[in-house]
């Protein structure tokens, strides 16, 4: 017997001969992306006869999610509460993640110390990648990235390289983008931009940088202060133009994904035209710093945060200044000037209006604002774009594949965010209930005992590419 079955094969089989062995799930975190997944899991509950504990800050929005169903257990959970997260890790048989990114390692080293695996949306973190031995040795799963982007991208891009390679294709160039963005029928702001998905994450993104990527051969660094700023139009078909900035570092999906002979290879964010560059001096200002700190804010106005971090001039109003900065410092032209003067208008930062904190910084007061004017309204819309290009050469003739999926929300409760993100890490987490997963140790969804039958699942609930 190989010896990477000597932990899968006892555990395999006794899922095999005794499925409701695993029974009681432990959900953390009832936000926004919880929506679907929680739905999905009571559903096959009642079947299953899992116990599904919904644990979350607020007590309302467990019960809200739990919906009075027979097989959910809403709770009040705080992290900070070591004791409460023990109990409720040794309670369970498996547990899933929506906690913040940065909440996930107290989580994971209770569960391998309880000996329970755990399922999460959010990317590897050097912490967890550290347990891959811990997690191995107790025969354990601790699959991560397995939402939408990281997650849906991951399967999607894994069965065309799989199936092109199958073919005789040699994968020369690689290009994957995600967006989370408004519908265009609910685009009702001069950002065009509406939060779908955990705000503090829209203001954080990029940081601290450098983002990396492959391009002809030359790796490329992007630093944060200029990320924005250097975003590309990308067309989508079918759809229309989008903007892509770098995501994070492309380089090591070039041996995940197996892409050895790709020249050049890029991830990317994508944001509707006209958000970017308005973004970026957002950047320039400092407005995104956690680091910048301000006190007494309750007697700050919005123009006083705005003037605060404008450079030195002598022009007698905030949006002259502001208008300024933008044409001589960033060289931005007289139509784009006036068009981000409007933007930065929209917010509120030439406005006398007053924040609600005695102190805080100014990534948080920027926060305070977007989540009141960038908030999905009651019957808006969000929407999902996602695209894989592919530049390969088989039987030496060069080929391209378009690989694209645009997926609409139904409300701003039911949102493709939350379906995307939630459908693929219930139906991944029922397989291994169900005994249909043998993988130990800390994964990705790139196996295609994962990614083929989650992907034909997501196709019946509408999440389905076009290939061009």
């Amino acid at each position: 017997m190989p010896a990477y079955l000597t932990n899968i094969v006892p555990i395999f089989i006794k899922r095999i001969i005794n499925p409701s062995v695993l029974k009681k799930i432990l959900v953390l975190g009832a936000g926004r992306s919880s929506v679907y997944l929680i739905d999905y899991l009571l559903q096959h509950a009642e079947v299953q006869q899992w116990e599904v504990t919904i644990a979350d800050l607020s007590a309302e929005a467990a019960a809200q999610k739990a919906k009075g169903h027979p097989n959910a257990r809403p709770i009040a959970f705080d992290l900070k509460n070591n004791d409460l997260l023990q109990a409720e890790v040794q309670r369970a048989d498996v547990v899933v993640s929506l906690l913040p990114a940065d909440m996930h390692l107290p989580v994971a080293e209770a569960c391998v110390q309880h000996g329970r695996s755990m399922f999460t949306a959010s990317y590897v973190s050097p912490g967890m990648q550290a347990l891959d031995a811990e997690v191995r040795a107790k025969g354990l799963l601790f699959l991560n990235e397995i939402g939408c982007d990281p997650g849906i991208d991951h399967m999607s891009a894994m069965q065309l390289i799989d199936e092109i390679k199958a073919e005789g294709g040699k994968i020369t160039a690689f290009y994957s983008y995600t967006g989370g963005l408004v519908a265009p029928a609910c685009d009702t702001n001069p950002w065009h931009y509406k939060f779908s998905w955990n705000p503090r994450n829209v203001v954080l993104a990029g940081q601290p940088g450098p983002a990396r990527y492959l391009a002809n051969g030359t790796i490329r660094y992007v630093p944060y202060a200029r990320l924005f700023n250097e975003a590309a139009r990308v067309e989508v078909p079918g759809f229309g133009f989008l903007d892509a900035y770098a995501n994070r570092d492309s380089l090591p999906y070039q041996a995940l994904y197996g892409l050895q002979d790709a020249h050049t290879l890029l991830r990317a964010t994508f944001r509707y035209p006209e958000y970017c560059d308005a973004w970026s001096v957002m950047v320039y200002l400092g407005l995104t710093n956690e680091q910048l700190f301000f006190n007494d804010c309750r007697n700050m106005r919005y123009r006083d945060l705005l003037n605060a971090c404008l450079p030195p001039d002598h022009t007698p109003t905030v949006r002259e200044g502001f208008e300024k900065t933008l044409r001589e410092r960033l060289h931005f032209d007289a139509a784009t000037v006036a068009r981000i003067s409007a933007q930065f208008d929209y917010l509120d930062f030439f406005s006398d209006r007053t924040f609600e904190r005695d102190a805080a910084s100014a990534a948080q007061l920027l926060l305070d604002i977007l989540q009141e004017k960038w908030l999905l309204a009651p019957g808006d819309r969000d929407l999902v774009v996602m695209q894989h290009h592919f530049v390969y050469e088989l039987h030496g003739v060069k080929k391209e594949k378009i690989s694209t999926l645009v997926l609409e929300g139904n409300d701003d409760y039911h949102t493709a965010m939350a379906k995307t993100v939630g459908l693929p890490l219930a139906m991944a987490l029922r397989r291994y209930l169900l005994g249909e997963l043998a993988l130990i140790g800390v994964q990705i969804p790139i196996q295609a005992e994962i990614y083929e039958p989650v992907l034909a699942e997501l196709e019946d609930w509408g999440v389905k590419f076009h290939h061009k």
